[in-house]
């Protein structure tokens, strides 16, 4: 490459790994939908009408982490009223409105069917009930990475931290490290990783939090952009830069493992097919 395009181009390269991150997101969103509808159509020709719910049973682990996180935090805000009032796993049934006393916490839904829910109640009119209704909503979003976290050590013997920093990647195993673990690690990580994202009733119930989350960060960085204590350098920008990147391989092992879920659930579809 021509010494000068070089230079040119390394001036845009933070920029480039904070869009990456953007779109890498969006890129395993549209794989993952995808493998939905191949595992959706193997459920479909193998048991029928019924098989068009394997998606639901396959990602089963997630679906009781998801569930468990807005039980956890729930149970965490004890002291300021929150009671839980029912859990329930596996029982596919027509979503409910959401409960007058309280808040419905529901995932992995379709459009008229949902697979696991958490009820609670919790006081009325208090601002510590806006933002437990908050804390409780994202928790899948926190317990699903953590878990990615953990599994991926369970596979390969190394944290993600490890991985990023300083493994070499003729070596994905730790030496020494049993290599089953990547017969079961994977398959779970796909389904954490599927019921990470909060659903629209969660999101409902954070609005208020997250809300004014983005308010407060948005004003103390005008604060402290006003008074010289945040400035937009290189060196942000850089620091910026090596935070995407971060985000970037965890998002890069993800699209992985989904292409490499679609291509066997395409093999299956086409002998099916054939």
């Amino acid at each position: 490459m021509d010494p000068a395009l070089r230079a040119q181009l390394e001036i845009y390269k933070p920029w480039f790994f904070i869009a990456a991150v953007f779109i890498l997101f969006i890129l395993l969103r549209a794989t993952r939908k995808l493998l939905r509808r191949r595992v959706d159509e193997i459920g479909y020709r193998i048991f029928g009408e019924r098989g068009l719910l394997m998606w639901f049973w396959l990602n089963a682990p997630g679906v009781v982490l998801h569930e468990l996180s807005h039980a956890f935090v729930v149970l965490l805000l004890y002291p300021f009223g929150f009671r839980i009032s029912s859990i329930t796993l596996f029982r596919i049934k027509p979503k409910p409105q959401p409960a007058t006393g309280g808040r419905l916490m529901r995932s992995n839904a379709r459009p008229s069917l949902q697979l696991g829910e958490v009820q609670y109640l919790r006081p009325q009119g208090k601002i510590t009930s806006y933002i437990g209704d908050g804390l409780s909503a994202v928790a899948p979003l926190f317990g699903g990475i953590l878990a990615f976290f953990f599994l991926y050590w369970v596979a390969t013997g190394y944290t993600l931290w490890d991985a990023w920093q300083t493994i070499n990647y003729e070596h994905i195993l730790r030496p020494g490290w049993p290599w089953w673990t990547l017969t079961f690690a994977p398959y779970l990580v796909l389904t954490v990783t599927s019921e990470l994202w909060p659903s629209h009733q969660d999101w409902r119930g954070a609005r208020w939090l997250v809300g004014g989350l983005l308010i407060l960060g948005a004003l103390l960085c005008i604060i402290l952009w006003i008074t010289g204590a945040l400035v937009f350098d290189n060196a942000l920008l850089q620091s910026a830069s090596s935070f995407s990147t971060a985000i970037n391989f965890a998002l890069l092992l993800l699209l992985g493992l989904d292409l490499a879920f679609l291509l066997v659930t395409e093999l299956i579809v086409r002998v099916m097919r054939g």
